[in-house]
């Protein structure tokens, strides 16, 4: 669920050659490697967990695991196999990504001080150049047979940019029967303006999700109180597979355990955790958990257990069976 980024400095930056052809020395690998397991070791959501982690690979790199990797991009995929396969987090991963990086740090740089307390987000995923390539995860709107609403999403992405976009969305739809928010293959995303998309299902300020970290400390999402576009009260079904993960899981599993959406599918991914990205160098970055999404006031959760769908459904047969549970 990417909600937060935070940016910490690689202690050598390197020069800019191809990632691909560079031949990485010794000591590359080693700045590199120890940086991310004391990223893990200090910010993992869970520090026994983080600890554990950090320890194994380590312990992997000693042993000489990595000691054939050739440029940052080998290093970045033999890492990320490493540290999944011990810690069963898809969060927690390493990439190459020298573009992703500089907007990272870019990022960090200009973000502008409004007053104390408040900051104006650059993230680069939700104000970055792809995210209206991508049309901000909004693949397709369409109304189905029988009046019944189809919203397709790639990705999660909602923001003070993409508002607009949700809300043409929502009153395009408006006059349906019911409506299909369909979640499958989508990897997730976040939103940095609150739980908009959900308050158009459910009253203000209901609490969806409460966010653990390792300090002890919790903040609740719930829905937000300013939205004044019109509230979509016809059922709504969610459409979900192994595909869908992260952001597009807390949607399901929030609409789901306020009892608003009827999910229909195969079990989702079981990635709930937030996470965090850390620049390590100027070719790869660090994406750690760093806060864990209960059910506020229990310990409910769908890490590694995945949304489990109303309805389980053949994948592909999934809109043919709401038509028919509509009828």
């Amino acid at each position: 669920m990417k909600l937060i980024i935070s940016l910490i400095f690689g202690a050598c930056l390197l020069n800019p050659i191809d990632a691909l052809s560079q031949n990485l020395s010794k000591k590359e690998i080693t700045s590199a490697l120890t940086n991310i397991a004391s990223l893990i070791d200090e910010n993992y959501v869970f520090a026994a967990k983080g600890k554990a982690i950090s320890a194994h690979l380590l312990q992997e790199y000693e042993k000489g695991k990595f000691d054939q990797i050739k440029n940052w991009e080998m290093f970045g995929s033999e890492l990320t196999t490493c540290l999944q396969h011990f810690s069963n987090d898809g969060h927690l991963y390493v990439r190459n990504d020298p573009k992703r990086v500089k907007e990272l740090l870019d990022a960090k740089n200009q973000e502008i001080k409004t007053d104390s307390s408040k900051t104006i987000s650059s993230d680069p995923f939700y104000y970055g150049i792809e995210a209206p390539e991508k049309n901000f995860g909004f693949r397709e709107i369409k109304i189905l047979d029988e009046n019944i609403g189809y919203i397709k999403l790639s990705e999660i992405n909602i923001s003070e940019k993409s508002l607009p976009v949700l809300y043409a969305a929502m009153q395009f739809i408006a006059n349906t029967k019911a409506l299909i928010v369909d979640l499958r293959d989508n990897g997730g995303g976040g939103s940095d303006v609150g739980s908009v998309f959900e308050s158009f299902f459910l009253p203000k300020d209901i609490p969806l999700l409460e966010f653990k970290t390792r300090n002890g400390q919790s903040q609740v999402s719930n829905t937000v109180s300013w939205l004044t576009e019109k509230k979509y009260d016809n059922p709504l079904l969610v459409i979900i597979n192994k595909g869908t993960a992260s952001a597009a899981e807390a949607f399901a599993f929030s609409l789901q355990s306020n009892k608003r959406a009827i999910i229909i599918g195969q079990a989702s991914a079981g990635a709930a955790n937030m996470n965090s990205w850390y620049t390590v160098n100027d070719h790869i970055y660090l994406s750690v958990s760093t806060a864990s999404p209960t059910i506020p006031g229990t310990e409910e959760s769908w890490e590694q257990k995945g949304v489990q769908p109303n309805y389980p459904v053949e994948n592909g047969k999934e809109i043919e069976f709401i038509q028919k549970l509509l009828r």
